[in-house]
């Protein structure tokens, strides 16, 4: 192989593996909107400003939930975009005011019913939105108990991987991307770019999940 065409080789391998760093860093940024989508940001403005609960929160439940699907419904039978029961939603209509008419697979109806849920989530629990979500996804009564037994920190900083610490996980982190992604969609009014926002750890997870998400598209085919 002549000197030059050995420098030519060189050159290109030099020129992919810069294009296939820049595509691991830049490329998840061109398809995250894809990867974490938000809609009826109007309602969570409207009803997280209503309740007093940051938007992000309520993006991030709605997208835990039903991947903003307004007419998910799960094999429990929870419906809508935040995903209630029938029976909690009853009681979040009367809340709300909505009561008795109301359509849970209405998407300002269950944005309305998740936002006042998760701000008397916070209320009763004080402010831990950790507390609250646990509340949110398997009952206060669980909740309760693991503050009484004073194992709610042990339990959630732990490396279970179940049902409920898991969701709280993710929910929470779904909470700091969708803050850092929608600052003016959500009307946090925060105009910095992602990389001053979001730790390196944070930016390594949210890599990693688009680019799951983008080769199992790829594979699906």
């Amino acid at each position: 192989m002549s000197k030059k065409v050995k420098i030519k080789l060189y050159l290109v391998l030099f020129i992919v593996l810069v294009a296939a760093i820049a595509s691991y860093f830049y490329l998840p940024k061109m398809f995250a909107d894809q990867v974490y989508p938000l809609k009826y940001e109007d309602f969570i403005r409207i009803y997280s400003d209503k309740y007093d609960v940051d938007p992000a929160l309520v993006a991030a439940v709605i997208f835990q939930e039903s991947r903003f699907n307004p007419k998910a419904v799960s094999p429990m039978g929870a419906q809508g975009l935040m995903q209630f029961m029938p029976g909690t939603a009853a009681t979040m209509a009367k809340e709300t005011g909505r009561w008795p008419k109301y359509d849970i697979f209405d998407p300002e109806t269950s944005v309305d019913f998740g936002a006042a849920h998760l701000r008397d989530l916070l209320v009763k629990y004080n402010g831990s939105v950790e507390q609250a979500l646990v509340g949110y996804n398997a009952g206060t009564g669980t909740a309760d108990s693991w503050i009484r037994r004073n194992i709610f920190d042990k339990i959630i900083n732990s490396d279970s991987s179940g049902e409920t610490v898991n969701y709280v996980r993710k929910v929470t982190n779904y909470q700091n991307v969708y803050k850092t992604m929608y600052p003016r969609e959500l009307g946090l009014f925060e105009t910095v770019e992602l990389k001053q926002v979001a730790p390196e750890e944070e930016q390594a997870k949210i890599r990693g999940f688009v680019w799951s998400r983008i080769f199992n598209n790829l594979f699906s085919f």
